[in-house]
Parts: C-alpha cells; sequence; structure tokens
C-alpha cells in the first residue's frame, strides 16, 4: 500500500508531460503542404483506361421476333418421366401461344424466368389433344413433339396454373388455333372471337 501511495504522489517529469502531450495530440506533419495541393483529396477523381475494351453491345435473337403472342401466362410445366412413373418440373415463367404470320403456323413455349433456357418448344397440330391433369383442376397435359433440347422428342407434357380460369383460357386458346390450322385460314385467332 505505501508503495502504491508514493507513485500517485510522484509528479510527472518533464520529459513524461511531453511525451503524454506527444502522444494525445496529433503532431504536425513532417513535411509542410504546398500551398498549392488542396488540403482535400474529395476533388481528386483518377481516370483509369481498362486493360481490355469492352466489345459492343451485341443484339440477341431468341427467334420470336417475328412472331405474334397469341396467349401468355405464368405457369409451371411438367414433363412425365415413364421410368420412375413421376412428374419431373420443367420449368417456371411464361408459357406462351406464339403465331407466326407467314407460315400460319403456332407453336407452344415457354422459357425459364432468369435464366431464359427453353422449357418447352412444339409446334401445335391438330391431333393434339388437351386433357385434365389428375388431382389438379388448375392443370392440363397432353402429348408432343418437343424441341426444347435441340433434339425431337416425344413428351408426355403438363402446364399447371394458379388459377382455374388461366387454365380454360389456355385450353380454349389452344383449341382456336388447332381449329384455325384444320381450315388452313389465315384469320388469328382473336379476329375469330370478332366473327363469332
Amino acid at each position: 500500500m505505501r508503495l502504491r501511495e508514493r507513485l500517485r504522489g510522484l509528479r510527472p517529469t518533464r520529459l513524461q508531460a511531453a511525451a503524454a502531450t506527444a502522444v494525445t495530440q496529433p503532431a504536425a506533419s513532417a513535411t509542410p503542404q504546398k500551398e498549392d495541393e488542396p488540403e482535400n483529396d474529395d476533388e481528386h477523381d483518377p481516370h483509369f483506361e481498362p486493360i481490355i475494351p469492352l466489345p459492343e453491345l451485341v443484339e440477341v435473337k431468341t427467334g420470336e421476333e417475328d412472331e405474334e403472342v397469341v396467349f401468355q401466362f405464368r405457369s409451371k410445366v411438367y414433363r412425365y418421366d415413364p421410368d420412375t412413373k413421376q412428374w419431373k418440373e420443367r420449368g417456371v415463367g411464361d408459357l406462351k401461344i406464339l403465331k407466326h404470320p407467314s407460315r400460319n403456323t403456332f407453336r407452344v413455349l415457354l422459357r425459364r424466368d432468369q435464366i431464359f433456357k427453353i422449357a418447352v418448344n412444339h409446334l401445335i397440330n391438330c391431333d393434339m389433344e388437351l386433357k385434365p391433369m389428375a388431382g389438379s383442376d388448375n392443370a392440363v397435359c397432353w402429348f408432343a413433339m418437343d424441341f426444347a433440347e435441340d433434339e425431337s422428342k416425344l413428351e408426355h407434357l403438363a402446364a399447371r396454373f394458379k388459377l382455374t380460369e388461366t387454365k380454360d383460357e389456355f385450353k380454349k386458346k389452344f383449341e382456336e388455333c388447332q381449329a384455325i390450322l384444320k381450315a388452313g385460314g389465315s384469320a388469328s385467332p382473336a379476329k375469330k372471337e370478332e366473327v363469332n
């Protein structure tokens, strides 16, 4: 106890006092600033040239530019796997029925959200039949020669919509397209509705 009391009572020497003030107060910079240099570096904006120049923007063609949209709504598409006897999810996105005006063909197309990979791509023909999917009021299924993986393959497909009304609208447009193909006419489904 006596040692502590003695240490508290000691006054700092001049050297210790100078060292303490040097630590608590920032020292003046060793190099004096020139009058021409600004004190703030916020105004300094360096410009760097890129090492590798970027190419010009490339125009991406999807193959849908010449086609008009007959039907478009968000859905989830499945394909039936006969080996496991289960429905496998193919993708989620906007399911479209597209009409090519010069060829008078209709096709069903679905691109997956965000990655835009094709999940369903097939032409509509008169032999296709939409059937209600067992166990769901909001889904229809059909057989088609699908080209989603760049080769033709017979697939059992199903599309599930959020609402029953949307499913009914898809089925109605699909059947209108088949009727136009059977008649061999060039009327669009929208024009056909106006005539009736």
